[in-house]
């Protein structure tokens, strides 16, 4: 059967060094560098059965996810930027947007960098919007459904991403 063909890819840890040096330098879009490194070593794990064992496979790993983490710094970092005047201006959407581009935990992560550059007062004024946000949106869904144990932020007229973000924020706030 034609489709089941098969290539060999033999590659060193100097050929993987090289192509990730190019790649960081060929692309402004640190998304993008990260998201190819991410799948080259989701293919080489996946792909590299008989030498999963071998010095060679761990050192591509290695070469891989070393540049992985730099992308990942940079793509962190990036939304800090992009989250500290969201916060400033109390935007929602804003901070719904890097919200969603993150995982829960890398939410976390550039929440605690940003927020440790605020001073008490500016978190306790963000603290009491992020209450009252929460709360008249929460009364908003309550109204919209009907029903008294169920929310409807749709009916309301929020996005369900702004009020996760805003919930995540909440949560943050509330420890410290």
């Amino acid at each position: 059967m034609p489709d089941q063909e098969q290539i060999t890819l033999q590659i060193s840890a100097a050929q993987i060094e090289q192509f990730c040096t190019e790649l960081c330098r060929g692309s402004s879009n640190v998304s993008r560098k990260h998201a190819t490194l991410i799948a080259l070593e989701g293919i080489i794990t996946r792909y590299s059965s008989t030498d999963t064992y071998s010095a060679p496979f761990h050192k591509i790993l290695s070469i891989i996810q070393d540049y992985s983490e730099q992308t990942r710094e940079q793509l962190l970092n990036e939304y800090a930027d992009e989250l500290i005047p969201a916060l400033a201006e109390q935007n929602p959407r804003s901070i719904s947007r890097v919200h969603e581009s993150l995982s829960r935990n890398g939410f976390d992560l550039i929440l605690d960098r940003v927020l440790n550059n605020f001073n008490a007062q500016h978190l306790a004024s963000l603290k009491k919007w992020i209450d009252g946000w929460c709360g008249e949106a929460e009364t908003k869904a309550l109204a919209a459904s009907g029903f008294p144990d169920a929310l409807n932020f749709k009916g309301a007229g929020i996005a369900l991403a702004d009020y996760r973000a805003m919930s995540e924020l909440k949560r943050k706030l509330s420890t410290l």
